[in-house]
This record gives C-alpha cells, structure tokens and sequence, in this order.
C-alpha cells in the first residue's frame, strides 16, 4: 500500500497535466488566432495523444496539396493522410468556423459508436483541423447521385439505412449528455468499403433540451419545419431528415429536385412522394420512382416498407414521427426479409441457369402468337 499510493498520485498529477495542456493549447489558440472560445474547452477531456502538430499534418498532405484534397464542406476542406500508421482524413476548417469545430471536438470524444465516423485527433495551429478515420468509399450522396453510379444493390441501401440509424439512435438515447445532429442528409453518411454505413459531421449538433431552439443551420430539404419557423430543436429534427435519406435510398433522386428544366421551378423529395403514396395504388405508382439502376432486382414490398417508413419520419406534426429506435427497428425487419428475398431469387436464378444447360446452353424464347391475316406489331419508342 505504501507503494501505490504514489504511483497513484503520479498518474493523476500526469493526467491533469495533459488536460491542462490540452486546454491551453486550445485557450491559447483563441489569444493568438482570434476565434476559438474557450468557452466550454477546460471542461473538456482532451487525451495529449490525440493532438498533432501542424508540420505533421502538413508533411502528410504534401502541404495540403490539391492531389491529397478528397472533398470540400460548408464548414472546410478534407485531404487524405496517413498517419502514425492510420489512413485519415483531415479536415481543415477556417478558425470562423470554431463553433463547429469545437461541437465535433465534444461530441467524438464522448461518444464511441461503430456507426459514428471515428475521430483520431485535432490541431489548433495556424488553422483549426480534426482528423477522422478515412472511409473508403466516400458518401451516400455520391453513391447515389455521383458521376460515377458504381451499382449499389438493394440490401446494401437498407444496410447503409439501418447502419445510420442506429448510430442517430445511439446520440439521441445512450450518450451522457443527449445529442441531436441538425444536419442529416446524404452527404454526412459515409461508406465504407464492406458498404455499411457511419454518420459523420458533427458541426451542428446541439445538445437535447426539450423545446429549445437554436439559429437556423442546416440544409434545405431535409430541414423539419418546426425547426425552420421556430428554431425548435429535437430528436424529432433529425427523425425527419432521415425519412428524406430513407427516400433518396429508394429514388436516387435528390432533397430537392427540379420539375423541369428551368432553376426557378422546383419540388422537394417529400412532395413527389406524398403524391405516389396517396394514390390508390401506391405500390404501381412507387415503381416509378425507384431508381432505375435497380434494374427490377428489389423486392417491391419492401420498398414500399421502407416509402411508408420514410413517409411517417416526415410527417408535419413531430410528434406523430417514430423514435429512432422504432425507426432502427422497422429497417432491422426489412433488412432480415430482404436477406430472405435475395436467397429466393438467387435460387430462382440457379434454377433458370440449370434448365438452359439442359437444353443445350441457349435460354428459351417464349412464342409470341400472331394472328393470321396480320402484322406482328412494333414496339414503339
């Protein structure tokens, strides 16, 4: 016992004084650079091994060369770096942009969820930066409406939908304090290489206060209307800007899409929808508006699930919109009867596949009967 007790006194003196450098440094980069409030910042538990230094930061992105540049947001740029043997990437973000940056900083270092993007590390020198795991495959919005299109199967959508739901769910009811994210939408879901999905970008999030309210930030279309007239922040904001994401998986289509040509004319997602969902046949008038790189290869039940799913995420009333642990609940039933599906129809094919082989190879063509004294008809264009 005589021994331990310094050793302990050892560690708390050399804990607190990491956290107090930690703090330092960040309350020192508000005197010097003129932007980050400290506000908040001693309270916050800063491990010494997630800082980095600005030279290796720097020396990693090749000086933040163009070549090493990924992607640019509302509140930063992003290069790719390797990094004490991780691959990263590293968000450079203007010291206006400090509230931000401070909001990201809190929440990824209280929470720990596979379905939220990991962050590794911050710099606070010259600029303010953070540094994530680097995700593989990029984000939802580019998945779905990128130059590129890389086929994305049906249970891939509903996994990248159950897999950020649960990390929503995971903020909203299992973190110390509570958090609600204010700014889902596509491009702040990321992918990675196995194609599940991580939420990412945590700028906006605030804490969760019944009937508080905030400035209005985030993005048109995906925005609840309580919090657009009001500023009223809850869980419920974030359950709303799901259900666009929910119909963006089954469409292809973006928040905010133009009904013709013209810029000036415009429908949001959620309007398109509400209209095939009221017609009497719903289910005829939703194949419409499934993404035509399905190729027909869904099970329409399920789509439409996961419309009527997405339907009442968005309701007016946030009241009347499911949990995220409801909504986790719903995608968990629609992903184990899709997995069902895609058994059937893989056992379907092979059957297909064995009868041509029986029949020599050649897939059999099936009669089309014309009428005597007629011409058989031309498809039109």
């Amino acid at each position: 016992m005589v021994v331990v007790i310094p050793i302990l006194a050892g560690c708390l003196v050399y804990i607190n004084k990491n956290v107090e450098r930690s703090s330092a440094l960040l309350n020192n980069a508000q005197v010097v650079q003129g932007g980050v409030p400290a506000v908040g910042l001693t309270s916050m538990m800063l491990n010494i091994s997630m800082e980095f230094s600005y030279e290796e930061l720097s020396a990693a992105t090749n000086d933040f060369s163009l070549a090493n540049k990924i992607g640019q947001g509302g509140f930063g740029t992003v290069y790719y770096a390797e990094l004490r043997g991780e691959k990263t990437a590293i968000k450079k973000m203007d010291m206006k942009a400090s509230r931000q940056f401070l909001a990201e900083l809190k929440v990824l270092t209280h929470t720990h969820h596979l379905n939220l993007v990991r962050l590794f590390g911050y710099c606070v020198e010259g600029s303010l930066f953070l540094v994530y795991e680097y995700i593989e495959n990029g984000n939802l919005s580019q998945r779905l409406h990128g130059s590129e299109r890389d086929t994305f199967p049906w249970s891939a959508r509903i996994q990248v939908a159950l897999d950020a739901a649960k990390g929503l769910e995971y903020i909203h009811e299992h973190t110390v304090p509570l958090y609600v994210h204010c700014d889902i939408k596509s491009e702040n879901i990321l992918i990675d290489r196995n194609l599940r999905g991580k939420v990412a970008d945590f700028g906006l999030t605030r804490l969760t206060k019944v009937g508080s309210k905030s400035h209005i930030m985030g993005t048109f279309g995906y925005m609840a209307p309580e919090y657009v007239r009001l500023g009223k922040v809850s869980p419920k904001v974030d359950v709303y800007a799901f259900g666009v994401v929910l119909y963006e998986l089954i469409s292809a289509k973006k928040a905010v899409i133009k009904v013709n040509d013209s810029e000036d004319v415009s429908k949001s997602l959620i309007a398109l929808f509400n209209e095939v969902l009221s017609q009497v046949d719903s289910k005829d008038d939703l194949v419409k508006v499934i993404d035509p790189r399905l190729g027909g290869d869904y099970p329409l039940e399920s789509v439409h699930k996961m419309a009527q799913l997405a339907k009442a995420c968005t309701h007016e009333d946030p009241r009347l919109r499911p949990s995220m642990r409801h909504v986790v609940v719903e995608l968990m039933t629609l992903s184990s009867s899709t997995e069902d599906w895609n058994t059937l129809s893989i056992s379907s094919r092979e059957g297909e596949a064995m009868i041509e082989r029986e029949h020599g190879g050649e897939p059999s063509s099936p009669q089309v009967p014309i009428c005597v004294g007629t011409q058989p008809s031309t498809p039109q264009e």
